[in-house]
């Protein structure tokens, strides 16, 4: 008998979930301390997302200009957790 291990679980219902009652969500966001960039969206019809890190922080700036002229839509949310 074949049993399935929790990611095996997990995976189907992920791929069977219903979202159809999703709500659209697209974002943007930036953490200037941690120099991650993370790209979501979320709709009825899936989800994806994409983050991104590491490099400098005028080439995670680029990133974000470049990402928000590609989707001018999608919410730009900017983190800095920095104190100093």
């Amino acid at each position: 008998m074949f049993k399935l291990n929790h990611k095996e679980i997990l995976k189907q219902k992920l791929f069977n979930y219903d979202y159809s009652n999703t709500p659209v969500n697209n974002m943007i966001l930036v953490e200037l301390d941690r120099l991650h960039i993370t790209v979501e969206t979320q709709s009825p019809n899936g989800f994806t997302h994409w983050k991104s890190s590491g490099g400098t922080f005028e080439g995670l700036i680029e990133k974000m200009n470049y990402e928000v002229s590609k989707n001018p839509d999608y919410n730009l949310i900017i983190v800095d957790k920095n104190t100093k």
